[in-house]
């Protein structure tokens, strides 16, 4: 007779804030904790993910400066990723339909005429640095953060 060291355990979920998804209180905490830093907030697709969603969900018309300082961040990251990939005008205009502002936008400009992805990579890491300094400085990632900590607050001991 085999004896069975499965035990079965309920995991209590939490409904996203647009209520599309659920996540275990231990991946919430996990997310509350990376708030304490916005980078490490920003490097985490889970995270970022859900700042998107509380950012639509706050937002009311148009796209605020922090929902495109975000969409910009993103769009940079995916670039660095694609490391192979021929850098053009198209994806600087790209990064300037997002809302690059343009200083970044000449910077940046100026780098890819280098051809050098090494400096091209440079340019869309200050990108990204100025973004998430924009993030930080908003007033909604903190919102976004005391958002974390009320349902967290709201979960059953």
């Amino acid at each position: 007779m085999a004896s069975s060291l499965y035990k079965s355990k309920t995991v209590q979920l939490i409904k996203c804030f647009c209520g599309c998804s659920d996540m275990t209180v231990e991946e919430v905490q996990r997310i509350y904790t990376l708030t304490n830093s916005v980078q490490q907030t920003l490097l985490d697709s889970d995270a970022r993910r859900l700042l998107h969603r509380f950012l639509e969900l706050n937002r009311s018309g148009d796209k605020n400066e922090v929902e495109q300082y975000l969409d910009i961040y993103e769009k940079c990251f995916e670039y660095l990723q694609e490391d192979q990939r021929t850098f053009t005008q198209d994806e600087i205009d790209e990064l300037c339909d997002l809302g690059l502002p343009y200083d970044l936008e000449q910077d940046l400009t100026r780098r890819a005429r280098n051809g050098q992805r090494t400096e091209i990579n440079l340019g869309l890491n200050r990108i990204q640095g100025k973004c998430r300094n924009k993030i930080e400085e908003s007033g909604s990632f903190k919102d976004f953060r005391n958002a974390i900590l009320a349902k967290m607050r709201n979960v059953p001991k």
